[in-house]
């Protein structure tokens, strides 16, 4: 990867703000706390350059984990203030000690027919747990004004879908809308690209189980959409890469550090065990852990006759080992967030 851009660089930022306030506990006050923080941090956070709002959002899920909530799928639109037709729409990544995102949004390997446009004749697959995520982002929305708790202002786009949010902005001339997110965001967001990309103009999607019925949210096909994804494991299986690649095109920039665990999941498990050798191996533990994932990839790859493949477009860097690190998990952990933030100029510990 050469020198990151001026819009990786402000891709890489919301990304990474949308972790804001993750460790908060979930309470009827959560998503305006966050909120709060996000709209206070944004004048100073690097490569912003002061110049982001939040015009939609945060909308959060809080799924029950056992006795307790906890926090999953924040995402947010934010508008550019001094080019006003420049949106991204930013989606968080998993959180950390949330074990139903772990299980449902990571973990779940399981193929699930991609439900394309009728314009679209061959097949297409993502996995249950990108296809779960989906389906929480796209119908989850910032509680309604009626919902705003005392002392709380109603956040931007109350009681609106992200779709129906879109919606308003294309009524009013071309914009330019950019999907972005690390590690689960980091494949959220290219899966959401491609669900707006092609549902523009004339297209129909066919009754899904996903966000159903799709609303004619930009019907002259004004919105150039792109996308900037860091970290993010496979999605889907090769047809699905191959339609994403017809459909997104030069669109999209993948970038990821070689010495990334997540990026290796889960067309390239089989490079895992060997990453950070001879200087770390795996665990007796973390090596079955690996062997029992690669046989449920292979299982799942045999029902469809297909195979987990990347998305196009790959855009790399390798971040050093960490001299500190001295065991996988913690070398894995560092090369997953550590490095990210520091190609991109980012607070470490963000």
């Amino acid at each position: 990867m050469s020198t990151p851009t001026t819009k990786e660089l402000t891709n890489a930022s919301l990304a990474f703000l949308s972790y804001a306030g993750e460790s908060l506990p979930v309470s009827g006050t959560t998503v305006f706390q966050i909120a709060a923080l996000i709209n206070k941090t944004l004048p100073t956070y690097p490569n912003l350059n002061a110049d982001w709002q939040v015009v939609w959002g945060p909308a959060l899920y809080n799924p029950d984990v056992l006795v307790d909530k906890k926090q999953a799928n924040l995402t947010m639109v934010l508008q550019s203030i001094s080019e006003p037709s420049s949106y991204i729409v930013a989606t968080r990544g998993t959180v950390g000690n949330d074990i139903w995102e772990w299980l449902s949004e990571n973990l779940a390997v399981v193929f699930e027919p991609w439900p394309s446009t009728t314009n679209f004749n061959g097949k297409a697959y993502i996995s249950k747990a990108t296809t779960d995520a989906l389906k929480i982002v796209l119908n989850t929305l910032p509680p309604t004004a009626a919902q705003t708790p005392a002392g709380f202002s109603p956040l931007p786009g109350a009681g609106q879908t992200l779709a129906a949010f879109l919606a308003t902005l294309t009524g009013n001339g071309a914009i330019d809308l950019c999907f972005t997110g690390h590690s689960l965001g980091g494949a959220i967001a290219p899966v959401l690209a491609l669900w707006f990309k092609q549902t523009q103009g004339s297209a129909v999607l066919s009754s899904n189980a996903i966000f159903y019925p799709m609303p004619a949210w930009d019907s002259n096909a004004v919105a150039a959409i792109s996308c900037v994804s860091l970290a993010g494991p496979t999605p889907g299986d090769k047809g699905f890469s191959e339609y994403f690649a017809k459909s997104l095109g030069d669109n999209y920039d993948r970038i990821f550090n070689t010495n990334d665990v997540v990026p290796h999941a889960f067309a390239e498990l089989d490079q895992m065990a060997g990453l950070y050798k001879p200087t770390i191996s795996m665990s007796i533990a973390e090596k079955a852990i690996l062997d029992a994932m690669v046989l449920m990839v292979m299982e799942e790859e045999y029902k469809i006759r297909s195979v987990y493949t990347n998305l196009n477009n790959a855009n790399p860097f390798t971040c050093p080992l960490s001299s500190t690190a001295n065991t996988y998990a913690g070398q894995a952990l560092y090369q997953h967030i550590a490095a990210y933030e520091l190609q991109f100029n980012l607070p470490l510990g963000n």
